[in-house]
C-alpha cells in the first residue's frame, strides 16, 4: 500500500505551490509488488481485522478493493503528474499460502516509459534477500545502478553546462578578455619536468604553505630579469593544484592590455576564485544582476565592491592561493599592498608573489606591516634548473662524442650566469651550427651580457636586405600592440602593410626574427621576454632595428584605419535588419583593428595630416558598423577608451596645428559623442547591437557628429522631432520634491538614496533611476552613510539613529541620540558606526547588535597651549576620515581641529594661511576617500583650500566661491556647487579646473559622487539631481598611461556646458491625440493646455485656461463632440469643444467645470454627451451640461475600480471591481443583467493608474495589467482576457494568456494601437505586445529606444501615441515625437531569449511585417 501512498503524496505536491520543488527533485519511482489496481486478498484481510478485538476494521484497507473509487482517482491523476519521473514496477511471481497476494496485472501500471521486471519471491519476500548473490538482490541493484547513472550523466551534464554559462557571463561581467588558466598553460609549456624543484622543497615555501597562523600568508620571489621567475611561478601553481589546493594565477606583462593594472589583475582573480567555489560564483552574479557597476579604472571600487563585500564574506572550507607573478611590471604595483593589508587575517588566503628586486615594493610591504617570507633566485639556484634545460636540448647539439657534449654543456652553463633567456638563445643558435668550429665560433663570439647578445642576433636577421623589411614589420607589429597578436591577426596585417602572404607563419616566425619570438599555445605571438622591447626602444642601437614609438604607432594605426574603410565594414544604405544577417566573412584582424585602433592614433605622429584624413573619413563612413560590433561583444569600454585617445590625439595636435577646420570639429565631435553614447545608450546598445545604426543616431542632439553624419543614414527610419535640445545634456535624472525637502543623499554600489524631510529613505537603482524600496525612520533624516563592506545603511535624524538593511528593507535597530548629529560613518570593517554630534561627543555603536559601546567628547582648542578652548557655540561642520582614523571638526570663526579617532587624541589645527583671528567663515570641508591621497579641502566664503590634514599645511589654494564640496571615491577629483548652482570640477591634488556646469537651479546644497567615479549627485532647492560629466570619463585611470611616452606637453583647458532654463509651470503633465494624426493635446503644471502639431513638434494654439492653476493629470479626446476632457491632479476637471474652422484656426470653450471633487476616475461617453465621475463612494453620470443623471452607491467590499469602455458595444461600459468586471448601460448607469458579474481569476485590486485595462480596435480582447506593490509584496501582473468569454455565462474566466514576466519590466502603459498594447520597459524600451494574437509561444516586441534622462524625473508619464503609430513623450515643457519608430520590430520572448534572429525594418523594405 506504500505505493499508492507514494502516488497521492506526488499528485499533492504537484498541485500545490509550495511543494512543487519536492516533485521536481523526483527522478524515478520504484513499485515493489504495488497493488495499483487493488488486490483480491483485500476482503480477507477486512474480515480479519473485524474479528480481531484489539484491532478492528480499518477504513483505508478498504480503498485497496479492486477498482475501488479512491484507488481509480489515485490512478487517473497519476497518469497526467509522472511525466518526466521514471518509472520502474516489480511483480511477485511465487505464491504464499493464500495464493498470490498481489497479480501482475494490479501491479503493472501499464503506463508509457514503465520499466516492469520480475522478482522471484513471494508478496512477504520480495524485499527480502539472502546475500547479495541473490537474483532479487541484484535485479534490484542493478535498477538503481542505471538509475544512478542516468541521474549522475544528467546533473553533471546540466551542472557543467550551467557552470561554463554562469563563468561566460562572470567574464563578460568582470571585463576579462579570455580565460586566465590559459596563461598558466603558456607558463607550463616549456617548464621542465624535475626543474624548480628547489623552491616547493624550500623549508620558508613549505611553512607558507602550510597556511599556519604562525606562518606569513605572503611569499615575496625576487630575481634579477630573465632568471625563470614566470616558469617558477607557474611551477608553484602547478604543485599546489597537484596537492588539491584551489589556486588562482595572474602573470602581469608590461604594457599588455589586460594584464597590466592591479584592476586587470583583481578581476581575473575574483572569476578565477569564481570558477573555484559556488559560493563566491553566486554572489558575483548576484552582483551582476543587481547591476552593480564595477569601474577597472580603480582597483580600490573594484576590490571594495568584488572582494570586501562579497568574495571575502564567503566562507571557506580550505586555504586559497593566489600566484601572482611579475608585479613589478603591472602600472602601480605599490597600490596593491594597502588593499593586501587590510585582508582579514582570518580569511584563509595565501599569497605567492614573484618580482624584480624593487626598493618600491620592499618599502610598500614594510610601510603596511605584511609579514612574509622572502627568497631569492640566486645564481646557484638557476643553474641546476638552466642545467636540466641543457641537458635536455644536448642530444640535439652537433656532437661526435658523449664527452664531447658534455664538455659543451659545461661550457654553456659556466657562460650563462644564471640567466634563462642568454641559455635559450644560445641553445638555439648552437643547434643550427653545422660543425664543431662553428660551435667554436659561437662559444667565442657571444656576449654574456643580454643587450650585447641581442645586438649579435639583430646584426645577423638584418644583414639580409631581403628580410629585413619583414623583420622589422613582425617586430614592430609584436613590440606596439596593445595586446599579443594571434598568428591569424599577424599574418591578415603583414598582407595589410607590405602585401606579403605568409603561410606557415606560426611555424616560421620564430626562426625569422632570430628566436626572439615564440608562438604560445593559444597560437599568439609573443616576445621571449620584455627585455627585448626594451632593448628595441633604445636610441643607441642601429636606425635599422630601433622602434620609434610615434612612427610605429603611426604606421599600425593607418593600416587599421584603412582596413576598417574597406569592404568588410561597409553596409548597403537599405540594409534589412542586422549587421550581421548578411555580410561577407571579417578577416581575423577585424578583432584587433576594431577593439585597439585608437590606442595607435593616441601614440601616433599628431603633426601628420593623412592619419587625421584617415581618422575622418572612417568616422563618417562605417563607424556605425564598428559601433554594433564592438556593442556585439557586450563590453563598450573600447568606445570609452577611443574617446579618450581621440581627445588626446587632438590636444597633442594642437601643438603644431591650429585646433580648426571640419575635420578636426568632426572628430572633437565623436569623442564627446562616445562618452555620452555610452553613458546614456550603453545598456540598450549592448541589449540589442544591431539597432544601433537604425535607431541611435536619430535620438542623438542634432550638433553630434553622429547625428549630422548619420541621422538620416536609413531612408524612411527612426525620426525624432520636437526637443530643441542641440547638445548633449550632462544630466542624467532630475527628481523633484513638491511637498517634502531632500535633506541627504548617499551612493553605494548600484543604488543611491535619499534622506527626506518627511522622515522616509528613498532607495533607487542607479541604473534605471526606478525607486527600489522606501524605509520609515519617522523624522527627517538629516545624515545618511552605507556600509563600506555590507548591505547595510545608517540614517540619522534629530533624536535617533537607525540601521537598515537594503536588500530586505528591514531595520535592524534603532538607538535614542542625546544631540543633533552632524556626521555619521561606518568604520573600514563595518562592525562599528560613529556618530559625531553638535554637543562635541562622539559615540560608537555595535553594527550587529546596536549596542553602544563607547562615547567620548571632543572640544575646540586653544592654539597657544593645546588646552580647551572654552567656545560657547556648537561645531559648524564635523566630517570622518575612517581611513586616515581622523575625526575633523570645525567651528565658526576658527580653525578646523583634527582628532585621532583610534585614541580620541589631539592631533592639530588648520588654519588657513595668512588669516588672523577670527578665521573666515567655513562652508564646508572634507577628506579624500583614497588613504593613498592624505589630504583634506576647506571652502572658505571666497576660497577653495586642498590641505594636508597630518602637517596642517596648505597644498593648493584657489580663489572661487563654493557652498559644499564633494570628492571622487579614487580620490582624483574635487567638485565644488556654489550657492548660484554652478558646479565646478578640479584635479584634487592641484585645483585645477577641468570642467563646469551652469544651471539655473541655486542653492546646492549636499554633492556625493556614485561609487564607480562617473556620477555626481546634488541637492538643490527642492530637486535632486543625477549629472554625468564626460569628463569624468575622459579623467579615468586609465587615461593615465605610461605607455604612451609622448614628449608633446598637453594643455587641458578647462569646458564649461550650460543647462537650459525651464519654467517650471510649462512642464507638461499629461498628453492625448486628436482623431487628425497631425494634433496633439497637451495639459501643464500651471493648468493651461494646449494644441502641438505632431509633424514639428512645436505648439500651434493655446486653449481654455483649466482655471485651477493645477498640473493637468489626464486628458481624453472625443471626435463624435470635438470634446475635450482634462483632469487636474486635485481631482477637479473641465470639459470644452474644441472645433477646427475652415481657416486651420481650433475654436473653443469651456462648457463644463467642476473643482473640489475627490475623483478616482472621470471619462467620456463614447457620442460625448455622457461623463462618468468616479469616486471612491459613488459612480455618477452627468450630461455635458452638469446635469446628474444618475447616481449609484459603490456596492460590495470592493472600492470601484477601473471603467472602461465597452469594446464591442457602444452603448455599454465595464467596470473592473476587484476581481470581477460588471457590465453597466451609458443611458441610466444601471448594472446589466445579461451579462452576469464574472470573476477573473488572477487580477488584483487597484485604481488607475496603478491597475490598467485596455481593449484592442477588434474588441476581441481585454488586457489587465496590475504594477504591484511592493509594500505588501505584490509583484506587477499583466493578462489577457478573451471578451468573448466575458460575455458568455461562465461564473469563472480563466486568462487566455499570462505576461507576468513583461509585467516586471512594464514602467508606464501608454495604450493601444490598433492591435498592440503599447508600453514603455524599465530600461527605456518601447515595446508592444500584439494581444489579439496570442500564439503559443509568447514573445513581446521590441520597438526602439527612449533615453532614460527624459523619463526618469516623474512617476507619472505623459505618453500616447497617434492613429498614424507616432509616439508622443512630454519631456518637461517640449514633447518628443517618434515617427515611423513601430516600423522597427525585434521579438523577444517573455522570458528574456530572443525570438527573431534579427531585426526587422518594415518601412525600409515595403513588405509588410517581417518574420524571423
Amino acid at each position: 500500500m506504500g505505493g499508492v501512498i507514494l502516488k497521492k503524496v506526488l499528485l499533492l505536491a504537484r498541485q500545490d505551490p509550495l511543494y512543487h520543488h519536492i516533485a521536481a527533485r523526483i527522478h524515478s519511482l520504484f513499485f515493489l509488488a504495488t497493488p495499483h489496481r487493488g488486490a483480491d486478498s483485500v476482503q480477507l484481510l477486512s474480515n480479519v481485522l473485524k474479528i480481531t478485538v484489539p484491532v478492528g476494521s480499518k477504513a483505508y484497507v478498504d480503498s485497496l478493493i479492486p477498482n475501488s473509487d479512491a484507488i481509480q482517482v489515485i490512478n487517473d491523476g497519476f497518469r497526467h503528474a509522472y511525466q518526466g519521473i521514471q518509472l520502474w514496477s516489480f511483480f511477485e511471481t511465487m505464491p504464499t499460502s493464500l495464493g498470490l497476494i498481489v497479480e501482475k496485472d494490479s501491479a503493472v501500471l501499464d503506463l508509457p516509459g514503465e520499466r516492469v521486471q520480475l522478482l522471484n519471491a513471494d508478496h512477504r519476500n520480495v524485499c527480502k534477500f539472502d546475500d547479495p548473490s541473490d537474483s532479487n538482490y541484484c535485479t534490484l541493484r542493478n535498477a538503481f545502478i542505471s538509475t544512478i547513472d542516468s541521474i549522475e550523466s544528467t546533473w553533471y551534464s546540466n551542472k557543467k553546462a550551467n557552470h561554463h554559462q554562469e563563468m561566460r557571463l562572470l567574464l563578460t561581467y568582470l571585463g576579462l578578455s579570455h580565460a586566465p588558466e590559459n596563461d598558466l598553460a603558456n607558463i607550463l609549456e616549456g617548464r621542465l619536468e624535475g626543474s624548480c624543484q628547489w623552491l616547493t622543497e624550500c623549508s620558508s615555501f613549505i611553512d607558507w604553505r602550510s597556511g599556519l597562523e604562525s606562518h606569513p600568508k605572503f611569499f615575496w620571489l625576487t630575481g634579477d630579469p630573465a632568471t625563470g621567475k614566470s616558469t617558477l611561478a607557474g611551477h608553484v601553481a602547478k604543485h599546489l593544484e597537484q596537492m588539491n589546493g584551489d589556486c588562482a594565477s595572474f602573470f602581469f606583462k608590461h604594457h599588455n592590455t589586460g594584464r597590466s593594472t592591479i584592476s586587470d589583475l583583481l578581476c581575473s582573480l575574483a572569476w578565477q576564485m569564481a570558477s573555484l567555489n559556488t559560493g563566491i560564483r553566486h554572489s558575483l552574479l548576484a552582483m551582476m544582476n543587481e547591476d552593480v557597476a564595477l569601474d577597472r579604472t580603480d582597483e580600490r571600487s573594484i576590490w571594495r565592491a568584488v572582494f570586501a563585500s562579497r568574495i571575502f564574506r564567503v566562507y571557506l572550507r580550505r586555504p586559497l592561493f593566489w600566484i601572482i607573478d611579475g608585479l613589478d611590471e603591472s602600472n602601480r604595483s605599490s597600490s596593491f599592498f594597502p588593499l593586501l593589508a587590510r585582508i582579514d587575517a582570518q580569511f584563509p588566503l595565501l599569497v605567492f608573489v614573484t618580482s624584480r628586486p624593487l626598493l618600491a615594493i620592499e618599502r610598500a610591504l614594510a610601510h603596511e606591516r605584511i609579514p612574509l617570507c622572502h627568497e631569492v633566485i640566486s645564481r646557484d639556484r638557476s643553474l641546476g634548473d638552466i642545467a636540466l634545460y641543457i641537458n635536455s636540448r644536448a642530444q640535439f647539439l652537433p656532437c661526435e662524442s658523449d664527452c664531447a657534449r658534455e664538455r659543451l654543456v659545461e661550457r654553456i652553463l659556466e657562460k650563462s650566469n644564471g640567466n634563462f633567456l642568454w641559455t635559450t638563445l644560445i641553445v638555439r643558435e648552437l643547434e643550427e651550427a653545422m660543425s664543431e668550429q662553428r660551435i667554436e665560433e659561437i662559444l667565442k663570439s657571444v656576449p654574456e651580457e643580454i643587450n650585447e647578445l641581442y645586438a649579435r642576433i639583430f646584426k645577423q636577421i638584418m644583414d639580409s636586405s631581403k628580410e629585413a623589411k619583414l623583420v622589422a614589420t613582425i617586430l614592430r607589429w609584436i613590440v606596439c600592440a596593445s595586446r599579443p597578436l594571434t598568428v591569424e591577426e599577424l599574418k591578415e596585417a603583414l598582407r595589410l602593410e607590405i602585401e606579403e602572404v605568409l603561410p606557415q607563419l606560426d611555424k616560421t616566425v620564430s626562426t625569422i626574427c632570430g628566436n626572439l619570438v615564440y608562438v604560445d599555445l593559444q597560437m599568439r605571438v609573443c616576445l621571449a621576454h620584455q627585455t627585448v622591447a626594451e632593448y628595441l626602444y633604445r636610441e643607441d642601437i642601429p636606425s635599422n632595428v630601433i622602434i620609434r614609438r610615434n612612427e610605429a604607432h603611426s604606421q599600425i594605426a593607418k593600416v587599421c584605419l584603412d582596413y576598417m574603410q574597406g569592404d568588410e565594414l561597409k553596409v548597403s544604405r537599405h540594409r534589412r535588419g542586422s549587421a550581421f544577417a548578411k555580410h561577407r566573412k571579417r578577416s581575423a584582424f577585424s578583432e584587433y583593428a576594431i577593439q585597439h585602433f585608437s590606442d595607435h592614433v593616441a601614440r601616433a605622429f599628431s603633426s601628420q595630416d593623412s592619419l587625421l584624413m584617415d581618422l575622418y573619413g572612417f568616422l563618417k563612413s562605417t563607424s556605425l558598423v564598428w559601433l554594433e560590433l564592438v556593442a556585439t561583444t557586450q563590453d563598450l569600454s573600447p568606445l570609452t577608451a577611443t574617446a579618450k585617445n581621440l581627445k588626446l590625439y587632438l590636444e597633442r595636435r594642437a601643438k603644431y596645428q591650429p585646433p580648426i577646420g571640419l575635420h578636426i570639429h568632426h572628430i572633437s565631435g565623436w569623442a564627446s559623442d562616445l562618452v555620452h553614447l555610452v553613458a546614456k545608450y550603453g545598456r540598450a546598445m549592448i541589449a540589442t547591437p544591431s539597432t544601433i545604426s537604425h535607431l541611435i543616431p536619430p535620438i542623438c542632439p542634432k550638433e553630434s557628429s553622429i547625428y549630422q553624419a548619420f541621422y538620416d543614414f536609413y531612408p524612411r527610419g527612426l525620426r525624432l522631432i520636437g526637443l530643441s535640445q542641440e547638445q548633449w545634456d550632462e544630466r542624467l535624472c532630475c527628481l523633484d520634491f513638491s511637498r517634502v525637502q531632500a535633506l541627504s543623499v548617499a551612493s553605494r554600489d548600484n543604488k543611491y538614496t535619499l534622506g527626506l524631510s518627511s522622515g522616509i529613505i528613498n532607495i533607487y537603482t542607479e541604473s534605471s533611476f526606478q525607486e527600489q524600496m522606501k524605509l520609515k525612520h519617522g523624522e527627517p533624516i538629516r545624515q545618511l552613510a552605507f556600509g563600506n563592506l555590507s548591505l547595510y545603511i545608517a540614517s540619522a535624524g534629530r533624536k535617533r539613529i537607525s540601521l537598515w538593511n537594503t536588500s530586505s528593507g528591514i531595520q535592524l535597530w534603532t538607538a535614542d541620540l542625546a544631540a543633533l548629529p552632524m556626521a555619521i560613518e561606518f568604520n573600514e570593517d563595518d562592525t562599528v558606526i560613529m556618530v559625531a554630534t553638535r554637543a562635541n561627543t562622539l559615540g560608537f555603536w555595535a553594527v550587529n547588535s546596536g549596542r553602544e559601546l563607547d562615547m567620548s567628547q571632543f572640544s575646540d582648542i586653544n592654539e597657544d597651549d593645546q588646552s580647551e578652548y572654552h567656545y560657547n557655540r556648537p561645531p559648524i561642520r564635523i566630517k570622518f576620515a575612517s581611513n586616515l582614523s581622523l575625526l575633523g571638526v570645525a567651528y565658526r570663526q576658527r580653525p578646523i581641529s583634527l582628532w585621532d579617532l583610534d585614541d580620541n587624541s589631539f592631533v592639530g589645527q588648520y588654519h588657513k594661511a595668512g588669516a588672523v583671528y577670527p578665521e573666515p567663515l567655513i562652508h564646508d570641508f572634507i577628506f579624500n576617500p583614497n588613504p593613498e591621497i592624505c589630504l583634506g579641502a576647506v571652502t572658505y566664503e571666497t576660497d577653495v583650500v586642498v590641505f594636508d590634514p597630518f602637517t596642517q599645511h596648505t597644498i593648493a589654494d584657489l580663489r572661487i566661491q563654493a557652498s559644499s564640496l564633494a570628492a571622487s571615491p579614487d580620490g582624483s577629483i574635487l567638485a565644488t556647487g556654489s550657492g548660484d548652482g554652478v558646479i565646478k570640477i578640479f584635479e584634487f591634488e592641484t585645483l585645477k579646473q577641468i570642467y563646469q556646469i551652469n544651471s539655473d537651479q541655486q542653492d546646492i546644497r549636499a554633492m556625493s559622487f556614485n561609487s564607480n567615479n562617473l556620477r555626481l549627485f546634488d541637492l538643490r532647492a527642492n530637486q535632486f539631481n543625477v549629472w554625468e560629466p564626460s569628463v569624468l570619463a575622459y579623467r579615468s585611470a586609465a587615461h593615465d598611461d605610461s605607455s604612451l611616452n609622448i614628449s608633446e606637453s598637453i594643455n587641458e583647458g578647462s569646458e564649461a556646458v550650460s543647462n537650459a532654463t525651464i519654467d517650471e509651470d510649462l512642464i507638461i503633465t499629461a498628453t492625448a491625440t486628436h482623431h487628425d494624426p497631425r494634433y496633439v493635446f497637451c495639459g501643464r503644471e500651471n493648468g493651461t493646455m494646449a494644441i502641438y502639431l505632431s509633424n514639428t513638434g512645436q505648439e500651434l494654439q493655446c486653449l481654455s485656461d483649466h482655471g485651477l492653476n493645477l498640473a493637468i493629470i489626464r486628458m481624453q479626446w472625443s471626435e463624435n463632440g470635438s470634446v475635450l476632457l482634462a483632469v487636474d491632479i486635485s481631482g477637479g476637471y473641465s470639459v470644452q469643444k474644441v472645433i477646427r474652422d475652415e481657416h486651420g484656426s481650433f475654436q473653443h470653450s469651456v462648457i463644463l467645470q467642476k473643482s473640489g471633487i475627490q475623483v478616482q476616475q472621470v471619462f467620456l461617453g463614447p457620442a460625448a454627451d455622457r461623463l462618468l465621475v468616479s469616486t471612491a463612494d459613488n459612480y455618477e453620470l452627468y450630461d455635458l451640461g452638469g446635469a446628474l443623471l444618475a447616481q449609484e452607491k459603490a456596492t460590495g467590499l470592493e472600492a470601484p475600480g477601473p471603467w472602461i469602455q465597452h469594446p464591442t458595444k457602444l452603448d455599454k461600459l465595464l467596470m473592473i471591481n476587484g476581481q470581477h468586471i460588471r457590465t453597466f448601460q451609458w443611458s441610466n448607469l444601471q448594472e446589466c443583467l445579461e451579462p452576469r458579474t464574472v470573476q477573473l481569476l488572477d487580477v488584483k485590486t487597484a485604481m488607475p493608474p496603478r491597475l490598467r485595462a485596455e481593449a484592442t480596435a477588434s474588441g476581441r480582447n481585454l488586457c489587465i495589467y496590475y504594477a504591484g506593490d511592493s509594500s505588501a509584496g505584490l509583484a506587477p501582473s499583466m493578462r489577457v482576457f478573451s471578451m468573448q468569454s466575458i460575455t458568455s455565462k461562465a461564473d469563472v474566466i480563466n486568462p487566455a494568456a499570462n505576461f507576468n514576466d513583461v509585467a516586471k519590466d512594464v514602467k508606464c502603459i501608454i495604450g493601444v494601437h490598433k492591435s498592440l498594447l503599447l508600453y514603455l520597459s524599465q530600461q527605456g524600451w518601447l515595446c508592444s505586445i500584439n494581444i489579439d494574437d496570442i500564439s503559443p509561444e509568447k514573445f513581446y516586441t521590441r520597438h526602439f529606444f527612449i533615453p532614460l534622462q527624459w523619463h526618469s524625473n516623474t512617476d507619472h508619464l505623459a505618453m500616447c501615441v497617434t492613429s498614424k503609430g507616432c509616439v508622443v513623450l512630454a519631456v518637461k515643457n517640449e514633447i518628443a515625437i517618434f515617427h515611423n519608430g513601430l516600423t522597427f520590430e525585434e521579438r523577444v520572448g517573455c522570458k528574456g531569449t530572443m525570438v527573431s534572429t534579427r531585426a526587422s525594418m518594415r518601412s525600409v523594405m515595403k513588405r509588410g511585417t517581417s518574420e524571423p
